[in-house]
């Protein structure tokens, strides 16, 4: 025993600082992700459909605001390290901006409350706290990725778990004790977010000793603002449906499929851990020009993410039980289109990211534009036709044709910049993502057969168990050694 632990140790000393850092942050993305599974069946349970279903499109509006709100400008500080050696500044200068744009933002929200509550659906103290929000949320996502770039991971896990675990205690105390309201659930949340927001800002202007850079806003305006089609195109596909559906179905309709939507993006918790040391490994590695080693990663990666989603459609039932109880089981039939949709959604990162990096703004603005479209219009149509399902197969359509599209700019690029180099192999994707496809339609019919279903998990934990050191190897690749 003292051998296997002395051995482990050992090991874990001998990891690389990206590995680490991988590793903690999906220890963290697992223990975040768990204590929101653990508070899911609890809100599901104390909220209405009604209430939760308000509360989940709060959650909605909050996305697509917040990128309107603050311009998504932590998404140039990547491209501004490529530019600049001192990271501190950088984080400062654009966290001061960020703060000027979500203070303005909150003066306009409060001044007209009342018709924005109108056009949104929500009430008047909920959009106080939405514009509130923004103010701190801005800080945490620009400080995360700063910690994420220099592979701080310490700091972060710390930070994200006591957001976590405070906004979900105090959510649970406001419901229970003071109101089993959406609004209980929302004020709780921006509370915790605004003490945390508070001391980062501080934090941040005291290390970086710049709030206001003429190059460096304008950079990251300049970056930003003509990508911001695609940032909200980018919504429209993840989180518009649940808008809709509000609209079209109403309330409680929005809570079933937001079940199905959480359920469906259960390995968010894994491919945000490995992005949060993949991109900047990317980045990396495309500014050193080592392209043939993101080949076999891209590979590994999305074998890995397309193995997870199998098996969350797999028990997407007892998922669905465990998250909502037996008022949501009508859900269970939209999680695997919801799945292969999140599939798509993840690789066609992968073609964007490349495109972001060379600052092809237009090919990375262009597909998300169309697609954004066409997901509108067919979530109005089939939505009135056949209820809150037809918007998870709408969305899995888009999505697959998001990243056929975003695939040929990708191409483009390689053969404009690269001089034909290609960065993945595009038939190794291709077979994974046809497996995948597969999947979702042959375990349809599995999920109908409970000891067939339970047969392959058997047959699946004795595969893990022989081929372990394999499989152990391909997760140390794929985090980033």
């Amino acid at each position: 025993m003292q051998h296997t632990v002395e051995t482990i140790k050992n090991k874990y000393i001998g990891m690389s600082k990206p590995v680490k850092a991988a590793f903690w942050f999906t220890v963290c993305s697992f223990l975040q992700r768990g204590i929101s599974m653990i508070a899911t069946p609890i809100f599901t349970r104390l909220l209405s459909t009604e209430n939760y279903g308000l509360y989940s499109t709060y959650l909605s509006w909050e996305t697509v605001l917040m990128m309107l709100v603050t311009l998504s400008l932590y998404k140039a500080m990547m491209n501004l390290y490529v530019k600049y050696e001192n990271q501190e500044m950088v984080l400062s200068a654009v966290c001061g901006l960020e703060l000027v744009l979500s203070l303005t933002w909150l003066v306009i929200g409060i001044s007209f409350r009342n018709l924005v509550a109108k056009w949104l659906g929500l009430s008047p103290q909920l959009v106080c706290c939405l514009f509130a929000s923004f103010i701190f949320q801005a800080v945490v996502q620009c400080w995360s990725l700063y910690k994420r770039y220099i592979y701080d991971y310490k700091t972060l896990v710390a930070v994200t778990l006591l957001s976590t675990v405070g906004s979900t205690l105090f959510g649970v105390v406001a419901v229970v004790f003071v109101s089993p309201t959406a609004e209980a659930r929302v004020f709780s949340n921006t509370i915790v977010m605004a003490l945390i927001g508070i001391v980062l800002y501080y934090s941040v202007f005291k290390k970086g000793k710049k709030f206001y850079d003429k190059k460096i806003w304008l950079f990251s305006l300049g970056f930003c603002i003509p990508l911001m089609p695609h940032y909200l195109s980018e919504f429209v596909l993840q989180s518009s449906d649940k808008i809709m559906i509000n609209y079209l179905c109403g309330p409680s309709d929005v809570a079933l499929y937001s079940i199905a939507y959480s359920a469906g993006s259960l390995i968010n918790l894994i491919t945000n851990a490995i992005n949060s040391t993949f991109a900047p490994y990317q980045y990396q590695k495309l500014k050193s020009g080592e392209y043939k080693v993101m080949v076999k990663r891209a590979d590994q990666v999305l074998f890995f993410v397309a193995a997870m989603l199998a098996a969350i459609m797999l028990f997407s039932r007892e998922i669905v039980l465990i998250f909502g109880g037996t008022k949501y089981i009508e859900s269970v039939d939209v999680i695997i289109p919801i799945c292969i949709g999140v599939y798509f959604n993840y690789m066609f990162q992968l073609f964007a990211r490349v495109q972001e990096y060379y600052e092809r703004k237009l090919t990375v603005v262009i597909p998300s534009i169309l697609c954004a479209v066409l997901n509108l219009i067919l979530n109005y149509i089939f939505i009135k036709l056949c209820g809150y399902q037809a918007a998870a197969y709408t969305t899995f359509f888009c999505y697959a044709l998001f990243c056929f599209i975003h695939y040929l700019f990708y191409k483009k690029v390689c053969t404009e910049v690269l001089n034909g180099t290609q960065l993945y192999d595009i038939k190794g994707l291709l077979a994974i993502s046809v497996g995948v496809v597969l999947s979702g339609v042959v375990i349809t019919f599995i999920n109908r057969l409970l000891w067939l279903k339970y047969t392959i998990l058997i047959v699946a934990l004795v595969a893990l168990i022989i081929y372990r050191k394999h499989i152990y190897k391909i997760i140390r690749s794929v985090l980033g050694k």
